[in-house]
């Protein structure tokens, strides 16, 4: 720990370091998630904390003060060097790495989200509102003959309106224009003017936060910002499927140690499975050979990545459960039962064959992607044509045959009897861990706030859940004797 954990910057009067992480490992051993105070109220009444510390009662913000100071940056190789020794002290197979992904409700307030859609809508109408405004103004001064004509830009810009403000402090004070306030007090038009316009520029600075702190997502929560509003399976809000803010937490297992998390913003798995293995391969210097994985990570561009690092496919993709149904006539019109045949011709339910429009290639992911567009041009007298499509030149087809070659491989990796254990036990090891930590020991709701503060608690959690694992299989319950 020595190696990891700076020690010597604490005072000669402070509590022991060393002494104080032992204190807070075994406190999320025992508890699953400890707070502060239940870390203080351990040291005093908890005879074996009691013991640790040697008799002192450190309170909670000695804790707070070792967590922030000494804790928060080393503890994610603190994390990988106990998962080492784990490694090196139990059976534990880290070539098969189940993954899965669940969300945690953040720290945040109620009613404090933002939604980027309306903050697009709002900040257009203002911007209408302001270029009213400057017209108006520039009657004003024609009128007034005031040598001062503002220009009309069609771009957003804070800064153009902060000297706009200026302009017309300037032009009160050459003029000896009071500023007035209150009831009975008749405002100067120019007063009317600069007040306006400072009151727009405040909305457009308010706006231009509000996208700095999105970063491309569609919400957020304003007392804590890397939070994503996300779908939750219960609503305190007015018990519908409303959004909460909250994270999304990746977590990869090994024999129910927990060997790698990844915190999200993003509410999709999907874009999550890339970082999350270049995390994995970052601390501990190799890739798993096998991910098991459910539907919600099945792309072309983590088929890719996985082929690129040489790790097989054991992950489905959306269809795949769809795919494994006998065709009827409610799905055989589905685009994933038209698939190229032997002669890699197109045949659609009435029979008719698809014609090659044109190929494109695709290069905003990871990976560039070659897609084939297909046309059927027997539509218009078809008579399955209103249970097939509603297009009016006909149906369309889109078909990526690298990804077809992936899929193909995937459901033949999960057919084997290799491929049903994994999965099975990616739903009793991946999910259970999930199971344990949320229903268990009741940990759902992060109490610190952004994504640092987060991914702090939920190492300390997943720690604590990785020595009880240890200790389960090292220190097995003895059976009671039959009598």
């Amino acid at each position: 720990m020595f190696k990891y954990i700076d020690f010597s910057s604490r005072h000669d009067c402070g509590y022991d370091g060393l002494k104080l992480l032992q204190c807070i490992l075994l406190a999320y051993t025992l508890k699953g998630y400890a707070s502060l105070r239940d870390l203080e109220d351990l040291c005093k009444f908890d005879i074996r904390f009691q013991f640790i510390m040697d008799g002192l009662t450190p309170s909670f913000m000695a804790f707070q003060r070792f967590i922030a100071n000494n804790l928060r940056m080393p503890l994610e190789d603190l994390f990988v060097e106990f998962n080492r020794y784990f490694e090196a002290h139990d059976d534990i197979h880290t070539d098969i790495l189940y993954i899965d992904g669940t969300k945690f409700e953040a720290n945040a307030n109620k009613m404090t989200f933002v939604w980027m859609r309306s903050t697009k809508k709002y900040r257009q109408k203002r911007w209408v509102k302001i270029m009213e405004r400057i017209n108006a103004f520039n009657a004003y001064c024609q009128k007034e003959e005031v040598p001062v004509k503002l220009s009309v830009l069609k771009e957003f810009s804070f800064e153009y309106l902060v000297e706009i403000v200026d302009t017309i402090k300037g032009l009160m004070n050459q003029r000896k224009i009071e500023s007035k306030h209150g009831k009975g007090q008749r405002k100067h038009p120019l007063q009317r003017f600069k007040e306006g316009f400072e009151e727009d520029a405040d909305k457009i600075l308010k706006y231009s936060i509000y996208y700095r702190l999105a970063d491309g997502r569609n919400s957020f929560s304003k007392t804590d910002p890397s939070a994503t509003f996300m779908h939750m399976k219960y609503d305190y809000y007015n018990h519908t499927n409303v959004f909460k803010p909250g994270y999304n937490v990746q977590m990869g297992s090994s024999d129910r140690y927990i060997r790698h998390i990844y915190v999200s913003s993003d509410a999709n798995d999907l874009n999550t499975y890339i970082p999350f293995m270049e995390g994995y391969n970052m601390a501990y210097g190799d890739y798993p050979t096998k991910t098991p994985a459910d539907a919600g990570y099945g792309s072309y561009d983590n088929y890719s990545y996985c082929k690129e690092h040489h790790i097989e496919l054991f992950m489905k993709y959306n269809t795949y459960r769809k795919e494994q149904e006998k065709a009827t006539d409610k799905n055989r019109f589905k685009s994933y039962q038209m698939k190229p045949n032997e002669r890699g011709e197109i045949i659609c339910p009435a029979g008719h064959t698809f014609t090659f429009i044109k190929e494109t290639t695709d290069k905003k992911g990871r990976y560039e992607r070659k897609t084939k567009h297909y046309q059927n041009e027997h539509c218009q007298d078809c008579p399955l044509k209103a249970k097939c499509t509603k297009a009016k030149k006909g149906r369309t087809l889109k078909i990526t045959e690298k990804l077809i070659e992936y899929q193909e491989e995937v459901k033949t990796n999960l057919a084997t009897d290799e491929g049903k254990e994994l999965m099975t036990q990616r739903s009793v090891q991946a999910e259970g861990i999930f199971g344990e930590i949320k229903q268990d020991y009741q940990y759902d709701r992060f109490r610190r706030r952004g994504e640092t503060g987060v991914k702090l608690e939920l190492l300390l959690v997943s720690i604590g859940h990785n020595l009880r694992r240890y200790h389960t299989n090292k220190f097995p319950k003895k059976k009671q004797c039959e009598a």
